[in-house]
């Protein structure tokens, strides 16, 4: 690879487009060599990846990388801003259930194209930008709260109930956003996400429980509750509680588990949970996208806890 191009990429988060290699006395020769021998991948015209770290990326890793070329693509000056999922990716925000398209929206008053790649929307205002190093982008609360407009209920919660959590952002924030957007007009599922929001939880996969508790019916129970033996001794930090009930509902998110020490370490845990008069639940990352699963094990240890 010509070595400007690497140090291009090298300054810029590993992307870059055609027009600023051009700029820098790159000759296309050059850049199409680096295509053709995979040291650079194009995501759409004038939008260009260091090919080495668009291979090694995990599908969820690729969205921010293939935000930053198309932004790295616009011409200097555009009122163009990354949104929805597009600006969360560069936040660092958890993200469930979203496309593969960037987001992007205008500050003036045009709006621009969408193709295969790209997707645009309505007018973002001022208000609701920010910037994340050299790239505009939505604020967080805005991009959650088009998250939730965009994909639903489900994919917002996640994302915004992690930002909450990580006091990325703050209820006032989300309040502005709301109304910023004008989301009052058109969007119940940003209303949706704001009434259930909440950052005491601390992972996508609860607040996806949170969220199957919503739609089938159930009470909210109490998130990341210590429970203490009758010495006065930690026993465990759980994931959620009925404390009427004395239910302990516990969620395994992606990957939870490293290994059989965790597995055990798990088992003597929920023994003596047990011991201490609760009945356990354990739901699983897929038993999440099965309300039915989730209603059922949830009745079931209703029962165990009353028996």
């Amino acid at each position: 690879m010509d070595p400007r191009i690497a140090t291009v990429l090298g300054t810029n988060h590993d992307v870059t487009s055609t027009r600023h290699l051009l700029a820098r006395g790159v000759a296309r020769r050059e850049i199409d060599h680096a295509l053709r021998t995979g040291g650079l991948v194009r995501v759409r015209r004038n939008a260009l990846v260091r090919g080495s770290t668009w291979r090694e990326s995990a599908p969820w890793e690729r969205h921010a990388l293939r935000a930053r070329a198309v932004m790295a693509g616009a011409s200097r000056g555009s009122p163009v801003v990354l949104t929805h999922h597009s600006a969360l990716a560069l936040h660092g925000i958890s993200l469930h259930d979203v496309d593969d398209r960037v987001h992007l929206a205008r500050t003036d008053t045009t709006r621009g194209r969408s193709d295969a790649v790209v997707c645009s929307h309505r007018h973002l205002p001022e208000s609701q930008v920010t910037t994340v190093g050299v790239v505009r982008v939505a604020t967080v609360a805005a991009a959650c709260l088009q998250v939730a407009a965009q994909s639903g209920v489900e994919s917002g919660l996640v994302s915004l109930d992690d930002a909450l959590h990580r006091r990325l952002c703050r209820w006032t924030d989300v309040e502005s956003a709301f109304t910023d957007l004008k989301l009052a007009t058109w969007s119940r599922a940003a209303r949706q996400v704001m009434a259930l929001a909440d950052g005491r939880t601390e992972s996508a996969a609860e607040s996806r429980a949170r969220w199957a508790f919503h739609t089938l019916g159930f009470r909210q129970p109490t998130p990341q509750v210590e429970i203490y033996d009758g010495d006065g001794v930690l026993v465990a930090r759980v994931d959620f509680l009925y404390e009427d009930l004395k239910l302990i509902v516990e969620v395994d998110g992606l990957g939870k588990y490293r290994g059989p020490q965790d597995l055990i370490a798990e088992k003597l845990r929920e023994d003596r949970l047990r011991d201490l008069g609760y009945a356990v639940v354990r739901l699983t990352w897929a038993d999440l996208d099965d309300h039915v699963v989730v209603q059922r094990k949830v009745l079931d240890g209703v029962g165990r806890a009353a028996a």
